[in-house]
C-alpha cells in the first residue's frame, strides 16, 4: 500500500476536514482582529472618504466578517468538490477508474499546503514588517510572481493572476499528481499532465473570469 493510499484509508476524513476548517477560521479571525485594525482602514481611505463614511465601512466590514466565517466550510466543500470533479472527468476520459470520493479526499488533503500562506502572513506582519498598509496585506503573496514585481507598474487586473502563480499552487498541482499516481499506478509525468489538463484548465477559466470582472468594474 502506497503512502497516499495509506493516508486515504487510515485518516478520519471528518476529523481532518474539521481540523482544517478550524485552522483556516482561526488564521482568518486572527488576521481580521490583529492585522486589519480600524486605524489601518482609516489611513487607507482618509484621503478619499469622509470620516463618517469610513466608520460605516468599518462597521459593515465587521458584520460581513461574521457572515463569512460560517460560509467558509461551505466554500471549501465546494472547492474540493469542483477540484475532484475536474480530476474525475479527466480520469474517466483517460480510461481509468477511480472512486470520486477518493479524489475528493485527495483534494482535501492537498489543501494543507495553502495553510502556509496565512500563517506566514501573520508571522511576517505581526513580528517583522509591522509598518504595513492595507494594500500590503491585500497583495501579500509569498513566493509568487506578484512578490517580485513593482505593484505600481502593473495594471490592477494583473494582480490576481500574478498572485495565483506561486510556489504553493505548484506544490498543490504536484500533490494532486502524486495522489493520482498512487491511485492509478501510471507514470507521474502522465498524471501531472492530467492535472494540468483538468484542474489547470478549470483554474485558467476561473482566472479569466476574475480578470474580466476586474476590468469591467474598474473605472
Amino acid at each position: 500500500m502506497t503512502f497516499v493510499k495509506l493516508i486515504l484509508a487510515s485518516v478520519n476524513k471528518y476529523f481532518f476536514f474539521c481540523a482544517l476548517i478550524c485552522l483556516l477560521l482561526l488564521t482568518a479571525y486572527v488576521n481580521n482582529r490583529i492585522l486589519v485594525t480600524d486605524d489601518l482602514i482609516y489611513d487607507f481611505y482618509s484621503e478619499r472618504l469622509a470620516y463618517e463614511r469610513i466608520m460605516e465601512l468599518i462597521e459593515n466590514g465587521e458584520r460581513l466578517q461574521w457572515i463569512a466565517y460560517p460560509i467558509m466550510p461551505l466554500y471549501y466543500l465546494l472547492k474540493f468538490f469542483v477540484v475532484a470533479l475536474c480530476l474525475y472527468i479527466g480520469v474517466l476520459l483517460s480510461g481509468y477508474s477511480v472512486n470520486f470520493t477518493k479524489l475528493f479526499h485527495l483534494a482535501m488533503f492537498s489543501e494543507v499546503v495553502f495553510l502556509v500562506v496565512p500563517i506566514t502572513k501573520l508571522v511576517w506582519f505581526g513580528l517583522f514588517f509591522t509598518e504595513y498598509t492595507l494594500q500590503d496585506l491585500q497583495y501579500f503573496s509569498p513566493l509568487s510572481l506578484l512578490s517580485i514585481v513593482d505593484r505600481s507598474t502593473i495594471e490592477p487586473w494583473l494582480a490576481y493572476p500574478l498572485q495565483l502563480f506561486n510556489a504553493f499552487e505548484i506544490i498543490y498541482w504536484l500533490l494532486l499528481a502524486y495522489g493520482l499516481y498512487s491511485l492509478i499506478k501510471e507514470r507521474y509525468s502522465k498524471m501531472l499532465g492530467l492535472v494540468a489538463s483538468t484542474y489547470g484548465m478549470g483554474l485558467l477559466l476561473w482566472v479569466v473570469f476574475i480578470v474580466f470582472l476586474s476590468i469591467s468594474i474598474t473605472p
